[in-house]
Protein backbone atom coordinates (compact mmCIF):
# COMPACT_ATOMS: atom_id res chain seq x y z
CA UNK A 1 0.00 0.00 0.00
CA UNK A 2 1.06 3.01 -1.07
CA UNK A 3 2.08 5.71 2.55
CA UNK A 4 -0.85 8.70 2.24
CA UNK A 5 1.02 11.73 3.05
CA UNK A 6 0.86 13.41 6.82
CA UNK A 7 -0.37 16.50 5.80
CA UNK A 8 -2.80 17.58 2.73
CA UNK A 9 -0.18 20.66 3.18
CA UNK A 10 3.51 20.41 1.46
CA UNK A 11 6.38 22.71 0.93
CA UNK A 12 7.61 22.52 -2.68
CA UNK A 13 11.72 22.50 -3.21
CA UNK A 14 13.33 24.00 -6.47
CA UNK A 15 17.09 21.95 -6.43
CA UNK A 16 17.98 23.26 -9.84
CA UNK A 17 17.26 26.90 -7.75
CA UNK A 18 19.63 26.15 -5.17
CA UNK A 19 22.11 24.86 -7.22
CA UNK A 20 22.32 27.81 -10.06
CA UNK A 21 22.05 30.38 -6.62
CA UNK A 22 25.31 28.53 -5.35
CA UNK A 23 26.57 28.70 -8.94
CA UNK A 24 26.04 32.44 -9.09
CA UNK A 25 27.66 33.11 -5.91
CA UNK A 26 30.53 31.04 -7.07
CA UNK A 27 31.23 33.82 -9.78
CA UNK A 28 30.35 36.89 -7.13
CA UNK A 29 32.89 35.90 -5.03
CA UNK A 30 35.59 34.41 -7.45
CA UNK A 31 38.02 31.51 -8.22
CA UNK A 32 40.05 32.55 -5.05
CA UNK A 33 37.60 32.37 -2.50
CA UNK A 34 35.49 28.96 -1.49
CA UNK A 35 31.82 28.71 -0.91
CA UNK A 36 30.37 27.25 2.47
CA UNK A 37 26.95 26.44 1.56
CA UNK A 38 24.75 27.11 5.25
CA UNK A 39 22.44 24.00 5.37
CA UNK A 40 22.01 24.52 9.22
CA UNK A 41 18.06 24.33 10.46
CA UNK A 42 17.47 22.11 7.89
CA UNK A 43 18.74 23.87 5.47
CA UNK A 44 17.07 26.93 6.13
CA UNK A 45 13.61 24.82 5.90
CA UNK A 46 14.54 23.71 2.76
CA UNK A 47 15.63 20.33 3.44
CA UNK A 48 19.44 20.07 4.29
CA UNK A 49 20.68 17.32 2.66
CA UNK A 50 18.85 17.98 -0.94
CA UNK A 51 20.28 22.13 -0.24
CA UNK A 52 23.73 20.46 0.55
CA UNK A 53 23.95 17.72 -2.72
CA UNK A 54 21.97 20.72 -4.83
CA UNK A 55 24.47 23.57 -3.61
CA UNK A 56 28.09 20.98 -3.91
CA UNK A 57 26.60 20.67 -7.65
CA UNK A 58 26.58 24.25 -7.97
CA UNK A 59 30.39 24.69 -7.01
CA UNK A 60 30.28 24.64 -2.40
CA UNK A 61 33.07 22.85 -1.46
CA UNK A 62 32.08 23.44 2.59
CA UNK A 63 29.02 22.76 4.13
CA UNK A 64 28.02 24.49 7.19
CA UNK A 65 25.89 23.42 10.12
CA UNK A 66 24.97 24.66 13.57
CA UNK A 67 25.53 21.55 15.32
CA UNK A 68 27.11 18.53 15.60
CA UNK A 69 24.12 16.34 14.79
CA UNK A 70 23.70 17.85 11.45
CA UNK A 71 26.66 17.09 10.22
CA UNK A 72 26.47 13.69 11.15
CA UNK A 73 23.15 13.07 9.01
CA UNK A 74 25.06 14.47 6.06
CA UNK A 75 27.85 12.10 6.88
CA UNK A 76 25.37 9.35 7.56
CA UNK A 77 23.78 10.11 3.66
CA UNK A 78 26.75 9.86 2.06
CA UNK A 79 27.92 13.28 2.43
CA UNK A 80 32.22 12.94 1.77
CA UNK A 81 32.70 16.99 1.78
CA UNK A 82 34.28 19.01 4.34
CA UNK A 83 31.36 20.41 7.17
CA UNK A 84 32.22 23.12 10.10
CA UNK A 85 29.85 22.89 12.83
CA UNK A 86 29.69 26.98 13.23
CA UNK A 87 27.55 26.01 16.90
CA UNK A 88 29.32 25.00 20.25
CA UNK A 89 30.11 21.29 20.30
CA UNK A 90 29.61 20.09 23.98
CA UNK A 91 32.06 17.49 25.20
CA UNK A 92 29.80 14.79 24.90
CA UNK A 93 29.70 15.58 21.54
CA UNK A 94 32.73 15.63 20.33
CA UNK A 95 34.62 12.28 19.98
CA UNK A 96 31.66 11.67 17.75
CA UNK A 97 32.44 14.61 15.77
CA UNK A 98 35.70 14.00 15.45
CA UNK A 99 35.15 10.87 14.53
CA UNK A 100 32.89 11.24 11.50
CA UNK A 101 35.65 14.20 10.11
CA UNK A 102 33.86 17.22 10.78
CA UNK A 103 35.63 20.34 11.59
CA UNK A 104 34.86 22.18 14.92
CA UNK A 105 34.23 25.79 15.80
CA UNK A 106 36.11 26.35 18.81
CA UNK A 107 33.62 29.39 20.55
CA UNK A 108 35.52 29.92 23.64
CA UNK A 109 38.82 28.90 25.58
CA UNK A 110 36.26 26.22 27.60
CA UNK A 111 35.85 23.65 24.35
CA UNK A 112 39.89 23.41 23.74
CA UNK A 113 40.45 20.48 26.56
CA UNK A 114 37.56 18.56 25.23
CA UNK A 115 38.44 18.95 21.94
CA UNK A 116 42.26 17.53 22.86
CA UNK A 117 40.81 15.11 25.06
CA UNK A 118 38.85 13.65 22.33
CA UNK A 119 41.28 13.93 19.60
CA UNK A 120 43.68 12.10 21.94
CA UNK A 121 41.37 9.18 22.35
CA UNK A 122 40.87 8.75 19.01
CA UNK A 123 44.53 8.80 17.79
CA UNK A 124 43.23 11.37 15.29
CA UNK A 125 43.84 14.95 14.86
CA UNK A 126 40.84 17.26 15.33
CA UNK A 127 40.55 20.11 12.37
CA UNK A 128 39.42 23.31 13.69
CA UNK A 129 38.41 26.59 13.05
CA UNK A 130 38.35 29.85 15.82
CA UNK A 131 35.74 31.90 16.50
CA UNK A 132 36.73 35.56 16.79
CA UNK A 133 34.88 38.04 18.34
CA UNK A 134 34.45 41.27 16.96
CA UNK A 135 31.41 42.67 17.96
CA UNK A 136 28.80 40.95 17.74
CA UNK A 137 28.70 39.54 21.22
CA UNK A 138 28.11 36.23 21.34
CA UNK A 139 30.59 33.98 20.73
CA UNK A 140 34.30 33.59 20.51
CA UNK A 141 37.40 34.96 21.75
CA UNK A 142 37.37 38.86 22.07
CA UNK A 143 39.63 40.33 19.26
CA UNK A 144 41.81 42.22 21.06
CA UNK A 145 43.73 39.09 23.31
CA UNK A 146 42.43 36.45 20.52
CA UNK A 147 45.65 36.00 19.20
CA UNK A 148 47.42 35.21 22.24
CA UNK A 149 45.23 33.14 23.94
CA UNK A 150 44.73 31.06 20.50
CA UNK A 151 48.73 30.68 20.12
CA UNK A 152 48.58 29.20 23.47
CA UNK A 153 46.41 26.04 22.28
CA UNK A 154 47.16 25.62 19.00
CA UNK A 155 50.71 23.96 18.49
CA UNK A 156 49.57 20.62 20.49
CA UNK A 157 49.93 17.94 18.76
CA UNK A 158 45.91 16.86 18.91
CA UNK A 159 44.76 20.10 16.87
CA UNK A 160 45.45 21.15 13.49
CA UNK A 161 44.13 25.13 13.52
CA UNK A 162 42.94 25.10 9.90
CA UNK A 163 41.20 29.00 10.37
CA UNK A 164 39.64 31.28 12.00
CA UNK A 165 36.06 32.84 11.51
CA UNK A 166 34.19 35.82 12.90
CA UNK A 167 30.93 37.21 12.03
CA UNK A 168 29.28 40.54 10.73
CA UNK A 169 26.54 41.61 13.14
CA UNK A 170 25.23 44.39 10.67
CA UNK A 171 26.23 43.66 6.83
CA UNK A 172 22.83 43.18 5.77
CA UNK A 173 21.75 46.94 7.55
CA UNK A 174 24.17 49.72 6.44
CA UNK A 175 22.48 52.14 8.31
CA UNK A 176 22.40 50.38 11.54
CA UNK A 177 20.74 52.29 14.81
CA UNK A 178 18.61 54.31 12.23
CA UNK A 179 22.54 56.39 12.06
CA UNK A 180 23.15 56.66 8.30
CA UNK A 181 26.36 54.69 7.41
CA UNK A 182 26.59 53.62 10.77
CA UNK A 183 26.13 50.12 10.22
CA UNK A 184 29.02 49.46 7.05
CA UNK A 185 31.14 51.71 9.52
CA UNK A 186 30.65 48.89 12.30
CA UNK A 187 31.20 46.12 9.69
CA UNK A 188 34.25 48.08 8.23
CA UNK A 189 35.47 48.20 12.07
CA UNK A 190 34.89 44.36 12.65
CA UNK A 191 36.68 43.33 9.53
CA UNK A 192 39.74 45.23 10.45
CA UNK A 193 39.56 43.55 14.05
CA UNK A 194 39.53 40.36 12.31
CA UNK A 195 42.36 41.05 9.94
CA UNK A 196 44.44 42.52 12.92
CA UNK A 197 43.85 38.73 15.13
CA UNK A 198 44.89 37.04 11.34
CA UNK A 199 48.22 38.91 11.00
CA UNK A 200 49.37 38.34 14.65
CA UNK A 201 49.10 34.52 14.32
CA UNK A 202 50.61 34.69 11.27
CA UNK A 203 53.47 36.63 12.23
CA UNK A 204 53.87 34.31 15.42
CA UNK A 205 54.34 31.59 12.46
CA UNK A 206 50.35 29.75 12.66
CA UNK A 207 49.83 28.94 9.11
CA UNK A 208 46.01 29.84 7.99
CA UNK A 209 44.32 27.76 5.94
CA UNK A 210 40.90 30.36 5.87
CA UNK A 211 40.24 33.24 7.03
CA UNK A 212 36.09 33.98 6.98
CA UNK A 213 33.63 36.53 7.71
CA UNK A 214 31.72 36.91 5.42
CA UNK A 215 27.64 35.90 4.96
CA UNK A 216 25.84 36.43 2.56
CA UNK A 217 25.32 40.34 2.02
CA UNK A 218 29.14 40.29 3.18
CA UNK A 219 30.02 38.10 -0.05
CA UNK A 220 28.35 40.66 -1.86
CA UNK A 221 29.65 43.97 -0.15
CA UNK A 222 32.66 43.59 2.16
CA UNK A 223 34.71 41.15 0.30
CA UNK A 224 38.66 41.77 0.94
CA UNK A 225 41.50 39.87 -0.38
CA UNK A 226 42.30 38.31 2.78
CA UNK A 227 38.93 35.96 3.10
CA UNK A 228 39.18 33.17 1.27
CA UNK A 229 36.17 31.42 2.17
CA UNK A 230 32.39 32.90 1.76
CA UNK A 231 29.59 30.90 4.19
CA UNK A 232 26.03 31.97 2.49
CA UNK A 233 22.78 30.83 3.71
CA UNK A 234 20.24 33.38 2.80
CA UNK A 235 20.96 33.53 -0.66
CA UNK A 236 21.57 29.95 -1.64
CA UNK A 237 18.00 29.89 -0.97
CA UNK A 238 17.35 33.22 -3.54
CA UNK A 239 16.04 34.95 -0.17
CA UNK A 240 16.93 38.62 -0.20
CA UNK A 241 19.63 39.04 2.84
CA UNK A 242 17.65 42.24 4.19
CA UNK A 243 15.06 45.71 2.92
CA UNK A 244 18.68 47.36 2.57
CA UNK A 245 20.82 44.48 1.00
CA UNK A 246 18.44 43.18 -2.20
CA UNK A 247 19.00 39.72 -3.98
CA UNK A 248 20.94 40.20 -7.11
CA UNK A 249 17.81 39.83 -10.04
CA UNK A 250 19.28 36.46 -11.30
CA UNK A 251 18.92 34.65 -8.05
CA UNK A 252 15.86 32.91 -7.66
CA UNK A 253 13.67 31.60 -4.37
CA UNK A 254 13.41 28.01 -4.06
CA UNK A 255 10.84 27.01 -1.87
CA UNK A 256 6.78 27.29 -2.15
CA UNK A 257 4.40 26.57 0.62
CA UNK A 258 1.22 25.46 -0.26
CA UNK A 259 -2.31 23.56 0.77
CA UNK A 260 -5.16 22.60 -0.45
CA UNK A 261 -9.09 23.71 -0.10
CA UNK A 262 -11.10 21.73 1.68
CA UNK A 263 -14.59 22.85 1.31
CA UNK A 264 -16.30 26.36 -0.15
CA UNK A 265 -19.78 27.16 1.92
CA UNK A 266 -22.00 29.93 1.33
CA UNK A 267 -23.10 31.61 4.11
CA UNK A 268 -25.44 35.02 5.05
CA UNK A 269 -24.18 38.13 6.67
CA UNK A 270 -23.94 37.86 10.36
CA UNK A 271 -22.21 34.68 10.72
CA UNK A 272 -18.96 34.52 13.29
CA UNK A 273 -16.08 32.43 11.71
CA UNK A 274 -13.85 30.34 13.90
CA UNK A 275 -12.50 30.12 17.39
CA UNK A 276 -13.53 33.26 19.50
CA UNK A 277 -16.35 34.41 17.01
CA UNK A 278 -13.81 37.40 16.21
CA UNK A 279 -14.54 37.20 12.82
CA UNK A 280 -17.94 38.56 11.79
CA UNK A 281 -19.58 38.50 8.13
CA UNK A 282 -20.72 41.87 7.06
CA UNK A 283 -22.19 40.39 3.82
CA UNK A 284 -23.21 37.21 1.86
CA UNK A 285 -20.04 35.56 2.17
CA UNK A 286 -18.08 32.25 0.12
CA UNK A 287 -15.69 30.44 3.08
CA UNK A 288 -13.07 28.79 2.22
CA UNK A 289 -11.37 26.23 4.57
CA UNK A 290 -8.02 25.22 4.12
CA UNK A 291 -6.10 22.54 5.41
CA UNK A 292 -3.63 24.34 7.11
CA UNK A 293 -3.14 25.65 10.34
CA UNK A 294 -0.71 26.75 13.53
CA UNK A 295 0.54 22.89 14.09
CA UNK A 296 2.25 23.89 10.17
CA UNK A 297 3.60 26.75 11.37
CA UNK A 298 0.96 28.95 9.66
CA UNK A 299 0.98 31.60 11.98
CA UNK A 300 -1.91 32.31 14.10
CA UNK A 301 -1.04 35.29 16.41
CA UNK A 302 -0.06 38.18 16.79
CA UNK A 303 -0.61 38.16 13.17
CA UNK A 304 -1.76 36.14 10.45
CA UNK A 305 -0.31 35.60 6.65
CA UNK A 306 -3.22 37.94 5.91
CA UNK A 307 -3.57 36.71 2.38
CA UNK A 308 -3.41 33.42 0.44
CA UNK A 309 -3.61 32.71 -3.41
CA UNK A 310 -6.07 31.42 -4.76
CA UNK A 311 -6.51 30.64 -8.84
CA UNK A 312 -3.71 33.15 -8.95
CA UNK A 313 -5.92 35.80 -6.89
CA UNK A 314 -5.68 36.95 -3.64
CA UNK A 315 -8.03 35.82 -1.00
CA UNK A 316 -8.06 37.17 2.77
CA UNK A 317 -8.21 34.86 5.63
CA UNK A 318 -10.75 35.24 8.60
CA UNK A 319 -11.48 34.19 12.30
CA UNK A 320 -8.52 32.97 13.90
CA UNK A 321 -6.06 30.51 12.18
CA UNK A 322 -6.94 26.56 14.02
CA UNK A 323 -4.34 24.31 15.07
CA UNK A 324 -4.94 22.07 11.33
CA UNK A 325 -7.38 24.73 9.41
CA UNK A 326 -7.81 27.97 8.35
CA UNK A 327 -10.78 29.93 6.90
CA UNK A 328 -10.46 32.21 4.09
CA UNK A 329 -12.88 35.00 2.00
CA UNK A 330 -13.05 33.55 -1.05
CA UNK A 331 -16.34 36.06 -2.40
CA UNK A 332 -14.44 37.62 -4.94
CA UNK A 333 -13.30 34.08 -6.46
CA UNK A 334 -16.55 32.63 -7.06
CA UNK A 335 -14.69 29.46 -9.65
CA UNK A 336 -13.00 28.37 -6.07
CA UNK A 337 -13.81 24.87 -5.38
CA UNK A 338 -13.20 21.67 -3.30
CA UNK A 339 -9.28 20.70 -3.85
CA UNK A 340 -7.92 23.58 -5.46
CA UNK A 341 -4.40 24.04 -4.79
CA UNK A 342 -3.29 26.89 -2.49
CA UNK A 343 -0.28 29.33 -2.43
CA UNK A 344 0.53 30.47 1.27
CA UNK A 345 4.30 31.45 -0.28
CA UNK A 346 5.05 31.77 -4.09
CA UNK A 347 3.53 32.30 -6.93
CA UNK A 348 0.51 31.67 -8.08
CA UNK A 349 -0.66 32.74 -11.84
CA UNK A 350 0.67 36.69 -12.05
CA UNK A 351 0.62 37.15 -8.01
CA UNK A 352 2.85 36.46 -5.66
CA UNK A 353 3.44 36.33 -2.17
CA UNK A 354 6.95 36.38 -1.66
CA UNK A 355 8.41 35.11 1.93
CA UNK A 356 9.88 39.10 2.50
CA UNK A 357 5.92 40.13 1.82
CA UNK A 358 4.96 37.18 4.57
CA UNK A 359 7.73 37.64 6.72
CA UNK A 360 6.90 41.49 6.72
CA UNK A 361 3.42 40.81 7.71
CA UNK A 362 4.40 38.98 10.59
CA UNK A 363 6.14 41.43 11.95
CA UNK A 364 9.57 39.61 11.62
CA UNK A 365 12.03 38.07 8.74
CA UNK A 366 12.23 36.03 6.23
CA UNK A 367 15.01 33.56 8.06
CA UNK A 368 12.41 32.93 10.38
CA UNK A 369 9.55 32.42 7.79
CA UNK A 370 10.67 29.72 6.34
CA UNK A 371 13.09 27.96 8.78
CA UNK A 372 9.88 27.71 10.94
CA UNK A 373 7.75 25.70 8.85
CA UNK A 374 6.48 22.53 10.39
CA UNK A 375 8.78 19.37 9.78
CA UNK A 376 5.67 17.63 9.81
CA UNK A 377 4.59 19.60 6.37
CA UNK A 378 6.90 17.13 3.66
CA UNK A 379 9.03 19.07 1.12
CA UNK A 380 8.66 17.93 -2.45
CA UNK A 381 11.66 17.73 -4.21
CA UNK A 382 11.66 19.36 -7.87
CA UNK A 383 14.88 18.68 -9.88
Amino acid sequence: MNPLPLRPTWVEINTRAIENNARRLKKIIGTKTELMAMVKANGYGHGALAAARAALRGGASWLGVYAAGEGLELRDAGITAPILVLGPTLPEWTRDAIAHDLTLVIPAREYVQPILDAAKSLNKPARVHVKIDTGMTRLGFDSPSAAKEILEFAGDKNLIVEGILTHFAVADDPNARGIEGWGEAFTHQQLDAFLRVANDLEQAGLTLLYRHAANSPGAIYYQHPRLNLARSGILLYGLHPSDDIPRPTEFEPALSFKTRLAFVRDVPAGRFVSYGATFETKRHTRVGVLMVGYADSFRRAPKNYGQVLVRGQRASIIGRVCMDQTMIDLTEIPEAKLGDEVVLIGKQGKEELSAEKVAAQLGTNNYETVTTISARVPRIYLA
